[in-house]
Protein backbone atom coordinates (compact mmCIF):
# COMPACT_ATOMS: atom_id res chain seq x y z
CA UNK A 1 0.00 0.00 0.00
CA UNK A 2 1.23 3.49 -0.85
CA UNK A 3 2.19 5.45 2.26
CA UNK A 4 4.15 8.43 3.48
CA UNK A 5 6.12 8.46 6.74
CA UNK A 6 7.97 11.13 8.73
CA UNK A 7 10.25 9.72 11.41
CA UNK A 8 11.41 12.17 14.11
CA UNK A 9 11.91 14.92 11.54
CA UNK A 10 13.29 18.34 12.51
CA UNK A 11 13.88 21.31 10.21
CA UNK A 12 14.90 24.97 10.38
CA UNK A 13 15.54 27.53 7.64
CA UNK A 14 19.11 28.23 8.71
CA UNK A 15 18.16 29.73 12.08
CA UNK A 16 19.06 28.49 15.55
CA UNK A 17 15.39 27.81 16.35
CA UNK A 18 13.75 24.84 14.65
CA UNK A 19 10.65 25.49 12.57
CA UNK A 20 9.53 21.87 12.99
CA UNK A 21 10.55 19.42 15.73
CA UNK A 22 10.04 15.68 16.24
CA UNK A 23 7.56 15.24 13.41
CA UNK A 24 6.29 11.67 13.61
CA UNK A 25 3.43 10.58 11.33
CA UNK A 26 2.21 7.94 8.90
CA UNK A 27 -0.20 8.74 6.07
CA UNK A 28 -2.01 6.27 3.84
CA UNK A 29 -4.35 6.68 0.84
CA UNK A 30 -6.94 9.42 1.13
CA UNK A 31 -6.76 13.14 1.69
CA UNK A 32 -4.99 14.79 4.61
CA UNK A 33 -5.27 18.51 5.36
CA UNK A 34 -2.48 20.60 6.87
CA UNK A 35 -3.52 23.65 8.89
CA UNK A 36 -1.71 26.10 11.14
CA UNK A 37 -0.86 29.73 11.58
CA UNK A 38 0.97 31.64 8.86
CA UNK A 39 4.68 30.91 9.06
CA UNK A 40 4.13 27.75 11.13
CA UNK A 41 5.79 25.55 8.48
CA UNK A 42 2.94 24.17 6.35
CA UNK A 43 4.64 24.74 3.00
CA UNK A 44 7.90 23.53 4.54
CA UNK A 45 6.25 20.26 5.56
CA UNK A 46 5.02 19.75 1.99
CA UNK A 47 8.58 20.36 0.76
CA UNK A 48 9.88 17.71 3.17
CA UNK A 49 7.23 15.25 1.94
CA UNK A 50 8.15 16.01 -1.68
CA UNK A 51 11.89 15.71 -1.10
CA UNK A 52 12.63 19.27 -2.27
CA UNK A 53 13.75 20.01 1.31
CA UNK A 54 15.97 17.78 3.43
CA UNK A 55 15.38 17.39 7.17
CA UNK A 56 18.15 18.33 9.59
CA UNK A 57 17.29 15.30 11.70
CA UNK A 58 15.19 12.24 11.06
CA UNK A 59 13.98 11.21 7.63
CA UNK A 60 10.95 11.06 5.36
CA UNK A 61 10.13 7.71 3.75
CA UNK A 62 7.83 7.02 0.83
CA UNK A 63 6.53 3.48 0.27
CA UNK A 64 7.22 2.16 -2.23
CA UNK A 65 10.55 4.08 -2.44
CA UNK A 66 9.99 4.87 -6.13
CA UNK A 67 6.47 6.25 -5.62
CA UNK A 68 5.74 9.10 -8.01
CA UNK A 69 5.33 12.40 -6.16
CA UNK A 70 3.88 15.61 -7.63
CA UNK A 71 3.95 18.92 -5.75
CA UNK A 72 1.77 21.88 -6.80
CA UNK A 73 3.11 25.13 -5.29
CA UNK A 74 0.90 28.05 -4.28
CA UNK A 75 1.53 30.23 -7.31
CA UNK A 76 1.39 29.43 -11.03
CA UNK A 77 3.31 31.95 -13.11
CA UNK A 78 5.02 30.21 -16.02
CA UNK A 79 3.35 27.99 -18.60
CA UNK A 80 5.17 24.75 -17.83
CA UNK A 81 5.94 21.78 -20.08
CA UNK A 82 3.73 19.66 -17.81
CA UNK A 83 0.72 21.91 -18.49
CA UNK A 84 1.45 21.97 -22.23
CA UNK A 85 1.70 18.18 -22.28
CA UNK A 86 -1.61 17.89 -20.46
CA UNK A 87 -3.31 20.34 -22.86
CA UNK A 88 -2.09 18.44 -25.94
CA UNK A 89 -2.61 14.90 -24.62
CA UNK A 90 -5.25 13.16 -26.80
CA UNK A 91 -5.63 10.31 -24.28
CA UNK A 92 -9.19 9.73 -23.19
CA UNK A 93 -8.45 10.15 -19.48
CA UNK A 94 -6.65 13.47 -20.05
CA UNK A 95 -9.52 14.68 -22.24
CA UNK A 96 -12.04 13.64 -19.59
CA UNK A 97 -10.05 15.47 -16.93
CA UNK A 98 -9.94 18.63 -19.05
CA UNK A 99 -13.70 18.36 -19.49
CA UNK A 100 -14.30 17.90 -15.75
CA UNK A 101 -12.27 21.03 -15.01
CA UNK A 102 -13.78 22.92 -17.98
CA UNK A 103 -10.39 23.52 -19.60
CA UNK A 104 -9.77 24.18 -23.28
CA UNK A 105 -6.34 24.00 -24.94
CA UNK A 106 -7.17 27.27 -26.69
CA UNK A 107 -6.93 29.00 -23.28
CA UNK A 108 -3.16 28.60 -23.33
CA UNK A 109 -2.84 30.99 -26.27
CA UNK A 110 -3.72 33.79 -23.83
CA UNK A 111 -1.78 32.45 -20.84
CA UNK A 112 -0.37 35.87 -19.81
CA UNK A 113 -3.90 37.23 -19.38
CA UNK A 114 -5.43 34.16 -17.71
CA UNK A 115 -6.61 34.87 -14.18
CA UNK A 116 -4.79 33.17 -11.28
CA UNK A 117 -7.87 30.98 -10.78
CA UNK A 118 -7.78 29.77 -14.39
CA UNK A 119 -4.06 29.02 -14.12
CA UNK A 120 -4.64 27.14 -10.88
CA UNK A 121 -7.13 24.80 -12.58
CA UNK A 122 -4.59 24.08 -15.32
CA UNK A 123 -1.88 23.41 -12.73
CA UNK A 124 -3.97 20.92 -10.75
CA UNK A 125 -5.38 19.26 -13.87
CA UNK A 126 -1.85 18.71 -15.19
CA UNK A 127 -0.77 17.30 -11.83
CA UNK A 128 -3.65 14.81 -11.78
CA UNK A 129 -2.91 13.82 -15.38
CA UNK A 130 0.61 12.79 -14.30
CA UNK A 131 -1.08 9.98 -12.30
CA UNK A 132 1.02 10.46 -9.16
CA UNK A 133 0.86 8.07 -6.24
CA UNK A 134 1.46 10.96 -3.84
CA UNK A 135 -0.09 14.36 -4.65
CA UNK A 136 0.84 17.45 -2.62
CA UNK A 137 -1.19 20.65 -3.07
CA UNK A 138 -0.34 24.04 -1.56
CA UNK A 139 -3.45 26.24 -1.32
CA UNK A 140 -5.32 24.65 -4.27
CA UNK A 141 -8.47 26.72 -3.67
CA UNK A 142 -6.76 30.10 -3.83
CA UNK A 143 -8.25 32.35 -6.53
CA UNK A 144 -10.99 29.86 -7.45
CA UNK A 145 -14.58 31.04 -7.75
CA UNK A 146 -17.43 28.94 -6.33
CA UNK A 147 -18.01 27.03 -9.58
CA UNK A 148 -14.31 26.30 -10.02
CA UNK A 149 -14.11 25.01 -6.44
CA UNK A 150 -16.90 22.54 -7.20
CA UNK A 151 -15.00 21.34 -10.27
CA UNK A 152 -11.80 21.03 -8.23
CA UNK A 153 -13.50 19.09 -5.45
CA UNK A 154 -15.02 16.65 -7.93
CA UNK A 155 -11.64 16.03 -9.58
CA UNK A 156 -9.75 15.58 -6.29
CA UNK A 157 -12.33 13.12 -4.95
CA UNK A 158 -11.46 10.77 -7.82
CA UNK A 159 -7.79 10.65 -6.77
CA UNK A 160 -7.04 7.34 -5.01
CA UNK A 161 -3.44 7.86 -3.87
CA UNK A 162 -1.96 9.65 -0.86
CA UNK A 163 -3.15 13.26 -1.08
CA UNK A 164 -1.95 16.06 1.18
CA UNK A 165 -3.17 19.63 0.91
CA UNK A 166 -2.45 22.89 2.68
CA UNK A 167 -5.59 24.99 2.67
CA UNK A 168 -7.41 27.73 4.53
CA UNK A 169 -10.67 26.88 2.77
CA UNK A 170 -12.90 25.46 5.49
CA UNK A 171 -15.43 23.97 3.08
CA UNK A 172 -12.79 22.18 0.99
CA UNK A 173 -11.10 20.74 4.07
CA UNK A 174 -14.37 19.45 5.52
CA UNK A 175 -15.61 18.07 2.20
CA UNK A 176 -12.40 16.27 1.21
CA UNK A 177 -10.09 15.35 4.09
CA UNK A 178 -10.29 12.49 6.57
CA UNK A 179 -7.12 13.33 8.51
CA UNK A 180 -5.94 16.72 9.77
CA UNK A 181 -2.38 17.73 10.62
CA UNK A 182 -2.19 20.82 12.81
CA UNK A 183 1.20 22.54 13.09
CA UNK A 184 1.33 24.31 16.43
CA UNK A 185 4.37 25.50 18.37
CA UNK A 186 6.79 23.59 16.12
CA UNK A 187 4.98 20.26 16.57
CA UNK A 188 2.72 18.41 14.16
CA UNK A 189 -0.42 17.08 15.85
CA UNK A 190 -2.38 14.36 14.03
CA UNK A 191 -6.19 14.25 14.23
CA UNK A 192 -8.29 11.57 12.57
CA UNK A 193 -11.22 13.37 11.04
CA UNK A 194 -12.13 16.39 8.98
CA UNK A 195 -11.11 19.93 9.89
CA UNK A 196 -14.25 20.81 11.88
CA UNK A 197 -13.84 17.70 14.05
CA UNK A 198 -10.11 18.29 14.48
CA UNK A 199 -10.66 21.90 15.48
CA UNK A 200 -13.27 20.91 18.04
CA UNK A 201 -10.78 18.38 19.45
CA UNK A 202 -7.85 20.78 19.81
CA UNK A 203 -10.08 23.50 21.26
CA UNK A 204 -11.28 20.96 23.84
CA UNK A 205 -7.64 20.02 24.54
CA UNK A 206 -6.75 23.69 24.97
CA UNK A 207 -9.68 24.27 27.32
CA UNK A 208 -8.66 21.19 29.36
CA UNK A 209 -5.04 22.41 29.51
CA UNK A 210 -6.18 25.86 30.66
CA UNK A 211 -8.38 24.23 33.30
CA UNK A 212 -5.49 22.10 34.58
CA UNK A 213 -3.23 25.14 34.68
CA UNK A 214 -5.83 27.14 36.62
CA UNK A 215 -6.14 24.27 39.10
CA UNK A 216 -2.34 24.08 39.42
CA UNK A 217 -2.20 27.86 39.83
CA UNK A 218 -4.80 27.65 42.62
CA UNK A 219 -2.81 24.90 44.36
CA UNK A 220 0.39 26.97 44.09
CA UNK A 221 -1.37 29.97 45.65
CA UNK A 222 -2.70 27.79 48.50
CA UNK A 223 0.77 26.35 49.12
CA UNK A 224 2.32 29.84 48.99
CA UNK A 225 -0.17 31.11 51.61
CA UNK A 226 0.54 28.09 53.82
CA UNK A 227 4.30 28.68 53.52
CA UNK A 228 3.93 32.38 54.30
CA UNK A 229 1.79 31.55 57.36
CA UNK A 230 4.35 28.99 58.57
CA UNK A 231 7.17 31.49 58.14
CA UNK A 232 5.24 34.15 60.09
CA UNK A 233 4.63 31.66 62.92
CA UNK A 234 8.31 30.70 62.95
CA UNK A 235 9.36 34.35 62.94
CA UNK A 236 6.97 35.11 65.83
CA UNK A 237 8.41 32.31 67.96
CA UNK A 238 11.95 33.33 67.06
CA UNK A 239 11.16 36.93 68.08
CA UNK A 240 9.73 35.74 71.42
CA UNK A 241 12.89 33.72 72.10
CA UNK A 242 15.11 36.67 71.26
CA UNK A 243 13.13 39.00 73.54
CA UNK A 244 13.33 36.52 76.42
CA UNK A 245 17.09 36.27 75.96
CA UNK A 246 17.39 40.05 76.24
CA UNK A 247 15.23 40.14 79.41
CA UNK A 248 16.97 37.43 81.49
CA UNK A 249 16.55 37.66 85.29
CA UNK A 250 17.64 35.67 88.33
CA UNK A 251 14.61 33.43 88.05
CA UNK A 252 15.64 32.05 84.63
CA UNK A 253 17.42 29.18 86.31
CA UNK A 254 14.54 28.09 88.45
CA UNK A 255 12.17 25.32 87.38
CA UNK A 256 9.57 27.56 85.82
CA UNK A 257 12.18 29.43 83.79
CA UNK A 258 13.68 26.22 82.53
CA UNK A 259 10.23 24.98 81.55
CA UNK A 260 9.46 28.15 79.59
CA UNK A 261 12.80 27.90 77.83
CA UNK A 262 12.11 24.28 76.89
CA UNK A 263 8.59 25.11 75.64
CA UNK A 264 9.83 27.95 73.43
CA UNK A 265 12.58 25.73 72.03
CA UNK A 266 10.11 22.95 71.23
CA UNK A 267 7.70 25.40 69.56
CA UNK A 268 10.55 26.80 67.48
CA UNK A 269 11.54 23.32 66.31
CA UNK A 270 7.93 22.48 65.41
CA UNK A 271 7.58 25.77 63.52
CA UNK A 272 10.82 25.05 61.68
CA UNK A 273 9.57 21.61 60.66
CA UNK A 274 6.25 23.16 59.54
CA UNK A 275 8.14 25.69 57.40
CA UNK A 276 10.16 22.85 55.85
CA UNK A 277 7.03 20.85 55.03
CA UNK A 278 5.26 23.93 53.62
CA UNK A 279 8.33 24.82 51.55
CA UNK A 280 8.38 21.33 50.06
CA UNK A 281 4.66 21.52 49.23
CA UNK A 282 5.15 24.90 47.58
CA UNK A 283 8.12 23.69 45.54
CA UNK A 284 6.08 20.72 44.32
CA UNK A 285 3.15 23.04 43.48
CA UNK A 286 5.48 25.36 41.52
CA UNK A 287 6.90 22.39 39.61
CA UNK A 288 3.37 21.18 38.82
CA UNK A 289 2.38 24.66 37.63
CA UNK A 290 5.43 24.77 35.36
CA UNK A 291 4.50 21.34 34.01
CA UNK A 292 1.13 22.79 32.97
CA UNK A 293 2.73 25.74 31.18
CA UNK A 294 0.45 27.07 28.43
CA UNK A 295 2.08 29.06 25.63
CA UNK A 296 0.65 32.54 25.26
CA UNK A 297 -1.51 32.63 22.16
CA UNK A 298 -1.01 35.51 19.76
CA UNK A 299 -4.00 37.22 18.22
CA UNK A 300 -6.92 39.34 19.29
CA UNK A 301 -9.47 41.78 17.98
CA UNK A 302 -8.06 44.17 15.39
CA UNK A 303 -8.49 47.90 15.88
CA UNK A 304 -9.09 49.44 12.46
CA UNK A 305 -8.08 53.10 12.37
CA UNK A 306 -9.88 55.32 9.86
CA UNK A 307 -9.58 58.86 8.63
CA UNK A 308 -12.74 60.33 7.14
CA UNK A 309 -11.98 61.50 3.58
CA UNK A 310 -13.06 64.96 2.47
CA UNK A 311 -14.26 63.47 -0.84
CA UNK A 312 -17.80 62.10 -0.80
CA UNK A 313 -16.83 59.63 -3.56
CA UNK A 314 -13.35 58.11 -2.99
CA UNK A 315 -13.50 56.23 -6.32
CA UNK A 316 -14.98 57.28 -9.66
CA UNK A 317 -14.67 55.32 -12.89
CA UNK A 318 -15.92 56.34 -16.34
CA UNK A 319 -14.42 54.22 -19.12
CA UNK A 320 -15.86 53.14 -22.47
CA UNK A 321 -13.66 50.01 -22.41
CA UNK A 322 -11.57 48.29 -19.75
CA UNK A 323 -8.78 46.06 -21.06
CA UNK A 324 -6.25 43.59 -19.71
CA UNK A 325 -3.41 43.89 -22.19
CA UNK A 326 -5.03 43.62 -25.61
CA UNK A 327 -8.07 41.75 -24.33
CA UNK A 328 -11.29 43.74 -23.94
CA UNK A 329 -12.90 42.71 -20.66
CA UNK A 330 -15.58 45.29 -19.84
CA UNK A 331 -17.58 47.93 -21.70
CA UNK A 332 -19.32 51.12 -20.52
CA UNK A 333 -17.75 51.10 -17.07
CA UNK A 334 -19.36 53.95 -15.12
CA UNK A 335 -19.04 53.31 -11.41
CA UNK A 336 -18.75 55.30 -8.20
CA UNK A 337 -18.00 54.32 -4.61
CA UNK A 338 -19.29 56.49 -1.73
CA UNK A 339 -17.10 56.94 1.31
CA UNK A 340 -19.20 54.45 3.29
CA UNK A 341 -19.74 52.03 0.38
CA UNK A 342 -19.30 48.31 1.07
CA UNK A 343 -19.08 46.50 -2.25
CA UNK A 344 -18.24 42.97 -3.33
CA UNK A 345 -17.22 42.35 -6.95
CA UNK A 346 -18.47 38.97 -8.18
CA UNK A 347 -17.86 37.04 -11.38
CA UNK A 348 -16.26 33.94 -12.78
CA UNK A 349 -12.50 33.50 -12.99
CA UNK A 350 -11.19 35.65 -15.82
CA UNK A 351 -14.23 37.96 -15.90
CA UNK A 352 -12.14 41.02 -15.00
CA UNK A 353 -12.63 41.44 -11.25
CA UNK A 354 -8.97 42.12 -10.42
CA UNK A 355 -8.59 44.38 -13.46
CA UNK A 356 -11.58 46.43 -12.28
CA UNK A 357 -10.10 46.71 -8.78
CA UNK A 358 -6.77 47.92 -10.19
CA UNK A 359 -8.61 50.48 -12.33
CA UNK A 360 -10.35 51.83 -9.22
CA UNK A 361 -7.00 52.05 -7.43
CA UNK A 362 -5.40 54.00 -10.27
CA UNK A 363 -8.28 56.51 -10.31
CA UNK A 364 -8.70 57.07 -6.58
CA UNK A 365 -10.02 60.50 -5.60
CA UNK A 366 -8.32 60.31 -2.19
CA UNK A 367 -4.53 60.45 -1.61
CA UNK A 368 -2.82 57.20 -2.64
CA UNK A 369 -1.30 56.70 0.82
CA UNK A 370 -4.81 56.70 2.31
CA UNK A 371 -5.90 53.71 0.20
CA UNK A 372 -5.03 50.19 1.29
CA UNK A 373 -4.78 48.19 -1.94
CA UNK A 374 -4.14 44.50 -1.35
CA UNK A 375 -3.41 42.52 -4.53
CA UNK A 376 -4.23 38.83 -4.95
CA UNK A 377 -0.64 37.71 -4.62
CA UNK A 378 2.62 39.22 -3.45
CA UNK A 379 5.67 37.79 -5.25
CA UNK A 380 8.85 37.07 -3.29
CA UNK A 381 10.50 40.42 -4.07
CA UNK A 382 7.37 42.30 -2.96
CA UNK A 383 7.26 40.28 0.27
CA UNK A 384 10.88 41.15 1.03
CA UNK A 385 10.22 44.82 0.21
CA UNK A 386 7.31 44.90 2.68
CA UNK A 387 9.54 43.55 5.42
CA UNK A 388 12.20 46.16 4.68
CA UNK A 389 9.54 48.88 4.71
CA UNK A 390 8.47 47.85 8.21
CA UNK A 391 12.09 47.69 9.42
CA UNK A 392 12.69 51.22 8.10
CA UNK A 393 9.72 52.77 9.93
CA UNK A 394 10.19 55.02 12.93
CA UNK A 395 9.71 53.43 16.37
CA UNK A 396 6.10 54.57 16.82
CA UNK A 397 4.89 53.60 13.33
CA UNK A 398 6.80 50.30 13.44
CA UNK A 399 5.36 49.48 16.85
CA UNK A 400 1.83 50.22 15.59
CA UNK A 401 2.29 48.00 12.52
CA UNK A 402 3.85 45.13 14.46
CA UNK A 403 1.12 45.33 17.09
CA UNK A 404 -1.43 44.81 14.31
CA UNK A 405 0.64 41.90 12.96
CA UNK A 406 0.55 40.32 16.43
CA UNK A 407 -3.24 40.73 16.68
CA UNK A 408 -3.44 38.87 13.37
CA UNK A 409 -1.63 35.95 15.02
CA UNK A 410 2.00 36.27 13.85
CA UNK A 411 5.00 36.67 16.15
CA UNK A 412 6.57 40.06 15.25
CA UNK A 413 10.03 39.10 16.52
CA UNK A 414 10.12 35.94 14.43
CA UNK A 415 8.87 37.88 11.42
CA UNK A 416 11.54 40.59 11.73
CA UNK A 417 14.23 37.92 12.10
CA UNK A 418 13.17 36.13 8.90
CA UNK A 419 14.77 36.66 5.50
CA UNK A 420 11.45 36.54 3.67
CA UNK A 421 7.88 36.45 5.01
CA UNK A 422 5.59 33.62 3.96
CA UNK A 423 2.72 34.66 1.64
CA UNK A 424 0.32 34.76 4.59
CA UNK A 425 2.73 36.74 6.77
CA UNK A 426 3.27 39.21 3.92
CA UNK A 427 -0.48 39.77 3.59
CA UNK A 428 -0.65 40.48 7.31
CA UNK A 429 2.20 42.96 6.93
CA UNK A 430 0.44 44.72 4.04
CA UNK A 431 -2.83 44.89 5.99
CA UNK A 432 -1.03 46.16 9.11
CA UNK A 433 0.82 48.88 7.17
CA UNK A 434 -2.40 50.09 5.54
CA UNK A 435 -4.47 50.07 8.72
CA UNK A 436 -1.59 51.65 10.63
CA UNK A 437 -1.79 54.62 8.24
CA UNK A 438 -5.50 55.04 9.10
CA UNK A 439 -6.62 54.19 5.57
CA UNK A 440 -9.69 56.05 4.27
CA UNK A 441 -10.66 53.22 1.90
CA UNK A 442 -9.84 49.54 1.34
CA UNK A 443 -9.44 47.77 -2.02
CA UNK A 444 -9.02 44.09 -1.21
CA UNK A 445 -8.37 41.46 -3.88
CA UNK A 446 -9.13 38.07 -2.31
CA UNK A 447 -7.93 39.11 1.16
CA UNK A 448 -8.59 35.59 2.44
CA UNK A 449 -5.80 34.15 0.26
CA UNK A 450 -2.98 32.62 2.35
CA UNK A 451 -4.44 33.82 5.67
CA UNK A 452 -4.67 31.19 8.39
CA UNK A 453 -8.19 30.55 9.62
CA UNK A 454 -8.01 32.34 13.01
CA UNK A 455 -6.58 35.43 11.28
CA UNK A 456 -9.31 35.31 8.65
CA UNK A 457 -11.96 35.26 11.37
CA UNK A 458 -10.35 38.24 13.13
CA UNK A 459 -10.20 40.15 9.84
CA UNK A 460 -13.89 39.35 9.27
CA UNK A 461 -14.78 41.02 12.55
CA UNK A 462 -12.52 44.01 11.88
CA UNK A 463 -13.96 44.68 8.42
CA UNK A 464 -17.49 44.32 9.74
CA UNK A 465 -16.85 47.32 11.97
CA UNK A 466 -14.79 49.39 9.51
CA UNK A 467 -16.61 52.70 8.78
CA UNK A 468 -14.90 53.57 5.47
CA UNK A 469 -15.30 52.42 1.87
CA UNK A 470 -14.59 48.77 1.10
CA UNK A 471 -14.42 47.27 -2.39
CA UNK A 472 -13.61 43.59 -2.27
CA UNK A 473 -13.09 40.61 -4.52
CA UNK A 474 -13.64 37.43 -2.54
CA UNK A 475 -14.58 33.83 -3.31
CA UNK A 476 -15.40 33.21 0.37
CA UNK A 477 -19.12 34.02 0.44
CA UNK A 478 -19.40 33.93 4.24
CA UNK A 479 -16.45 36.28 4.66
CA UNK A 480 -17.70 38.72 2.00
CA UNK A 481 -21.27 38.72 3.32
CA UNK A 482 -20.16 40.03 6.71
CA UNK A 483 -18.12 42.90 5.24
CA UNK A 484 -20.27 44.11 2.32
CA UNK A 485 -23.88 44.96 1.49
CA UNK A 486 -23.76 45.68 -2.26
CA UNK A 487 -22.70 43.47 -5.17
CA UNK A 488 -21.19 44.44 -8.51
CA UNK A 489 -21.59 41.36 -10.69
CA UNK A 490 -19.61 41.01 -13.91
CA UNK A 491 -21.57 39.22 -16.64
CA UNK A 492 -21.26 39.40 -20.40
CA UNK A 493 -18.62 42.12 -20.32
CA UNK A 494 -20.69 44.48 -18.17
CA UNK A 495 -20.93 45.36 -14.48
CA UNK A 496 -24.39 44.80 -12.98
CA UNK A 497 -25.18 46.53 -9.69
CA UNK A 498 -27.14 44.69 -6.99
CA UNK A 499 -28.18 45.80 -3.52
CA UNK A 500 -27.81 42.65 -1.41
CA UNK A 501 -30.45 43.82 1.07
CA UNK A 502 -33.06 44.13 -1.69
CA UNK A 503 -31.84 40.89 -3.25
CA UNK A 504 -32.32 39.04 0.05
CA UNK A 505 -35.72 40.63 0.68
CA UNK A 506 -36.92 39.66 -2.76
Amino acid sequence: MISLHALRVAFSHGSAVSLLEDVELHLGPGWTGIVGENGAGKTTLLGLFAGTLKPERGHVRRDPPGARVVLCPQTVDALSDVILRFAEDPDGEAAALRARLELSAEDLERWPTLSPGERKRWQIGAALAEAPEILLLDEPANHLDAEAKKLLLGALRRFDGVGVLVSHDRHLLDALTTTTLRIHQRRVHVYRGRYADARAAWEAEAAHARGEREAAKGEERRAARKLAEARREHASIDAARSMRTQMKDKNDHDARGMLRKFAIGSAEKRAGRTVGVARGEHERAVAELQRHHVEKELGGDIYVGWERPTQAWPFLLDLPVLRAGEAELLRDVRLSVPRDGRIRIEGRNGAGKSTLLRALSSRAQVPREKVLYLPQDLPADARRALLEEVRALGPEARGRALSLVATLGTDPERLLASAEPSPGEARKLAIALGLGRRASALLLDEPENHLDLPSLERLERALEGYPGAIVMVSHDASFARRATNTVWRIEGGRVLLTDRARETAG
